[in-house]
């Protein structure tokens, strides 16, 4: 997608992972009363970006690729979260996708019409990758020694915590 690494994370600029939000949350502590705030990416992270800002009287608007924001939440946390975005009137955009990224505006498309979507702070929160830098060095190094090296959690694909934890807790039985 067009300029998305030419714009995010940058010293100075209103385009934020949640890798630098949650890093650097000082810059974000002054008063966002009426800011517009943009988040690119409906799921739990990009949702919790949303109550952040919206607790602080800011105007979230989320984008979400698909019909539904929030779509893989527990019925408990989505059913809060329903109750968060009508107290704080937060925007929603669904089966809008991004195209462009810009310092302080989005280029997002919506049943083939492209929308420039202005922002004080933007977010792109679009999914994490798996972090697996050692596990093919550690299977190579084990295959010669008699040894299994299990691709767990986050090292195979990204995901929540709890699926994460219960991944691992499930090998246990595999090492017995």
């Amino acid at each position: 997608m067009s300029g998305l690494k030419e714009n995010i994370d940058l010293d100075n600029h209103k385009v934020s992972s949640i890798d630098k939000f949650m890093n650097h949350l000082d810059l974000y502590l002054d008063d966002t009363t009426n800011k517009e705030i943009v988040i690119v990416g409906g799921g739990a992270v990009g949702l919790d970006i949303a109550e952040y800002f919206a607790n602080r009287g800011a105007s979230p608007t989320i984008i979400e690729m698909m019909n539904q924001i929030g779509r893989d939440l527990d019925p408990v946390t989505k059913s809060q979260t329903k109750e968060m975005m009508e107290k704080h009137h937060v925007k929603q955009m669904t089966q809008t996708k991004l195209k462009e990224v810009h310092e302080n505006y989005f280029i997002v498309e919506k049943e083939n019409q492209e929308i420039k979507v202005p922002f004080d702070y933007g977010f792109v929160c679009l999914g994490m990758k798996a972090y697996n830098p050692l596990y093919l060095q550690l299977k190579d190094y084990y295959q010669d020694k008699n040894g299994d090296v299990l691709e767990i959690g986050d090292c195979k694909r990204a995901r929540r915590i709890i699926e994460g934890t219960q991944e691992g807790r499930n090998s246990i039985h595999l090492l017995k």
